[in-house]
């Protein structure tokens, strides 16, 4: 991807990212790196999964995510904002990347991508590489010590412990059988999953 519409794009969606929800902005960044490490050993269209990356979670910042937040660990995907998230950041990423003067065909696959980004069962029917290594770096950043990090900005410190902390390390248990399907993301899922603790 061209280094320097990379840096426009950053320069555009970080102040719109800050308005959303906390830690979001370092989410993505980290989500940045680890599409590019996926890239680098799986086949991917990097002018597909870098702006898609970049732009994912975006949503988030034109609704209203209360019940997000306030959902148990469980039932949190089935939170009306999840879905109002994906669809609204579809919308906002194709008028940016519009904006841009981004490829026509490219920005309605990044939007495709993300309207269903956070339904990885969804996104793995679709048979597109670029989409998959998105929906894995998404769910990589739940492991290891930044996804214990990241879970704490989000949702409180309080949280790491008991009932609320239990669903939420089933949910990362099971989501190492259900989140993954490159050879790559399937190892780096699991050398996390033991940096933070999951198998103790």
């Amino acid at each position: 991807m061209d280094p320097s519409f990379e840096k426009d794009l950053v320069n555009v969606i970080e102040p719109i990212y800050m308005k959303g929800r906390d830690g979001d902005w370092d989410h993505v960044l980290r989500m940045v790196k680890l599409c590019r490490f996926l890239l680098e050993h799986e086949r991917g269209d990097q002018d597909i999964v870098i702006p898609a990356a970049y732009l994912h979670d975006i949503g988030w910042t034109a609704i209203d995510y209360t019940d997000f937040k306030d959902a148990s660990p469980k039932v949190k995907s089935d939170s009306s904002s999840v879905a109002q998230h994906m669809e609204q950041g579809a919308v906002i990423a194709g008028k940016i990347l519009s904006d841009f003067e981004y490829d026509k065909d490219k920005i309605k696959e990044i939007q495709s991508i993300i309207k269903v980004h956070d339904l990885p069962q969804t996104v793995f029917k679709m048979n597109n590489i670029s989409a998959t290594l998105l929906v894995e770096a998404d769910r990589l950043d739940r492991y290891g010590k930044t996804g214990l990090e990241r879970f704490k900005t989000m949702f409180g410190p309080d949280k790491l412990s008991g009932q609320y902390w239990e669903e939420a390390r089933q949910l990362r248990l099971d989501g190492l059988k259900d989140w993954f399907r490159t050879k790559t993301a399937i190892n780096l899922s699991q050398k996390l999953a033991r940096e933070m603790g999951l198998f103790d």
